[in-house]
């Protein structure tokens, strides 16, 4: 079996618990008008065009984002950075795109992660089919939780999915026997609200394996993503969440008592 991926950083201190090493993997049933991995978003490899200056002269040059691998292949790359897990509490994340776009491929990777006792956290949007979700949550030790907002029709309005499925899975019996994360995107003009803030906390309390809510504010750091890919940029224009703003959303979560970051 092989799956697709297109890129494997090591020596990540975001995606979880100690450094870490993030697997990308490539597909995504959503399409996040603030994505920050549009490239991810296609199953099959997509090739651009990269610049490069090199003095006064631009060279462009294709380049491929995906490939197949196999997940003997993955796991090889990953435990390059084994020692750096074994000293710092960290592991290997997978994350995309969104994971759970390949079931059966990630699957079989983690159950072959786990045969050398590296701890394994997937990052998912929650947005995939019942039983393939609770059958990769059983065999993780981290969930990394994205949620976006709690209105269905502004959900599916600007990711492209209903959010009824994102709800189901992440209140599942499984997801309740796993220590969870959950990340709140903040972004202007979409979830940035009090009302947004209330319900997504209701919902939050109510999580049995809740470990803590990470705030990631929207940044541009994405835009030339879209130039590249010949994709229109639908945040073109949105201003970056300030500190006043960011704060605001830091002390209504800790107001109710929930345990909060900024950035992961």
């Amino acid at each position: 079996m092989e799956g697709y991926v297109f890129d494997i950083r090591h020596y990540s201190v975001h995606d979880g618990p100690g450094i870490r090493t993030a697997v990308f993997m490539k597909g995504c049933p959503l399409h996040c008008h603030w994505c920050h991995n549009p490239e991810s978003q296609e199953m099959m490899p997509v090739e651009v065009v990269k610049s490069k200056s090199i003095g006064e002269k631009l060279i462009q040059m294709p380049e491929i984002i995906g490939k197949k691998m196999s997940p003997e292949q993955v796991v090889q790359e990953v435990l390059k950075s084994r020692v750096f897990f074994e000293e710092s509490g960290g592991g290997v994340t997978f994350t995309g795109g969104e994971p759970l776009m390949q079931p059966d491929f990630l699957l079989d990777t983690i159950k072959l992660m786990k045969q050398y006792n590296v701890h394994v956290a997937l990052d998912t949007c929650g947005y995939a089919q019942p039983a393939h979700y609770n059958e990769v949550i059983s065999a993780v030790d981290l969930v990394l939780f994205d949620l976006k907002h709690t209105d269905s029709e502004w959900h599916r309005e600007n990711t492209g999915v209903a959010l009824e499925p994102v709800l189901r899975n992440l209140k599942s019996k499984a997801q309740a026997e796993k220590p969870i994360v959950i990340r709140v995107p903040l972004i202007p003009g979409f979830n940035m609200f009090e009302p947004v803030y209330s319900e997504m906390a209701d919902i939050l309390n109510e999580l049995p394996g809740l470990q803590q809510i990470d705030l990631l504010p929207y940044h541009h750091i994405a835009s030339h993503k879209y130039t590249r890919l010949g994709l229109e940029n639908k945040m073109k224009g949105v201003k970056e969440p300030d500190k006043e703003e960011v704060d605001l959303a830091f002390d209504f979560f800790k107001a109710k008592g929930l345990k909060v970051t900024i950035g992961g």
